[in-house]
């Protein structure tokens, strides 16, 4: 019983610190896109949720509002699924990888703007994770799901090369259709994908291996 509590304790603390995070960082990025944008405020909210950084954070928000707060709506039943909370993982963490290991070179962000970055991109990331290892309940995941895991990215990948050829906006210079030729941008969307595919394979084979070790 004391155990228990103890859990429950850490998952709410945990909860409660990627929400305040969260909480700081989104509207703080909207508030700095605002101020250098000359854009009207219908243009900015396109252009900020056309990150997939900004959509991510946003889903990991509203997950972990719902496990920490939402239990007596109906749809707080679909945000505590294990199923749910590993792929808004998996999610997270390609957030995490894909600026750490492809753009963290490329940018100089300073101020606010590093901070909010680094919340999004590496503080995030990583404590949604250990929610996820230490306080999810166990729960058999098929590996047949990651098809249905697969559709966000993918309609991001083509919602973002699509817009791009009308407003010659890409989020990110890795599928930037403009600098790179459509092909080559095509190509690397595809390689986002897989790496989609390998982190959700690892995760339910991690998820499974928890499952045999408490048994």
């Amino acid at each position: 019983m004391e155990k228990q509590n103890t859990t429950k304790i850490g998952n709410e603390v945990l909860l409660g610190i990627i929400l305040a995070l969260e909480l700081y960082a989104l509207p703080t990025q909207f508030y700095l896109l605002i101020k250098q944008s000359e854009f009207t405020f219908f243009g900015v909210l396109v252009r900020f949720f056309s990150f997939f950084t900004i959509l991510t954070n946003s889903v990991v928000f509203i997950c972990s509002a719902f496990n920490l707060f939402g239990r007596r709506f109906k749809i707080s039943a679909f945000f505590r699924k294990n199923t749910t909370i590993t792929a808004v993982t998996v999610y997270i963490i390609i957030v995490g990888l894909v600026f750490n290991l492809l753009l963290r070179q490329v940018v100089d962000l300073k101020g606010l703007h590093r901070i909010v970055s680094e919340i999004f991109h590496t503080v995030v990331p990583i404590l949604f994770f250990f929610y996820w290892l230490f306080y999810v309940d166990i729960e058999k995941i098929s590996f047949k799901t990651i098809t249905l895991w697969l559709i966000y990215p993918i309609i991001y990948v083509v919602y973002t090369l699509f817009h791009g050829i009308y407003t010659d906006f890409y989020p990110y210079p890795f599928i930037d259709a403009v600098k790179l030729g459509f092909p080559t941008a095509i190509t690397n969307g595809l390689l986002v994908l897989l790496s989609f595919v390998i982190l959700s394979y690892v995760l339910i084979f991690v998820s499974k291996l928890k499952n045999i070790l408490i048994r």
